[in-house]
């Protein structure tokens, strides 16, 4: 319970950057399930690290680790008002990327429609800069 959000991030991060020398099997069995609990205790009093969010959501799309419930509660904490604006191009970005591209379930459906509904409000993002994320 000690490690930040920031920390779990990096770490989910650098796991994912590992993806091509190591099995996922192991992290997705061992590592993921520790690093998600401890995420999704945090995530609903996360407000300024919002970047953690789309840091998280994007390893894990690229792992093609569907961890419902992680998956879940950062969509959730990112439908809060106001998140969405805040979010930088890339943290925006990497979400759209991450549940357009990797997690394309039905349930995320409303929250795949609120990422683009943001993404056109900008009108800065770039469908080659959603999908280099």
């Amino acid at each position: 319970d000690a490690m930040t959000t920031q920390a779990i991030a990096n770490t989910v991060s650098g796991i994912s950057d590992l993806r091509h020398e190591m099995s996922t099997s192991v992290f997705e069995r061992d590592l993921i399930p520790i690093l998600a609990e401890m995420f999704i205790k945090k995530a609903p009093k996360l407000t300024e690290r919002q970047f953690d969010f789309p840091d998280v959501a994007c390893a894990l799309a690229n792992l093609q680790i569907h961890h419902r419930t992680l998956l879940k509660t950062i969509a959730a904490c990112c439908q809060k008002p106001g998140l969405l604006r805040q979010m930088t191009d890339w943290g925006l970005s990497a979400l759209t990327w991450s549940y357009t591209d990797g997690f394309r379930d039905a349930e995320f459906f409303d929250f795949r429609a609120s990422l683009r509904a943001e993404v056109a409000r900008r009108g800065t993002i770039s469908e080659e800069m959603i999908s280099r994320s």
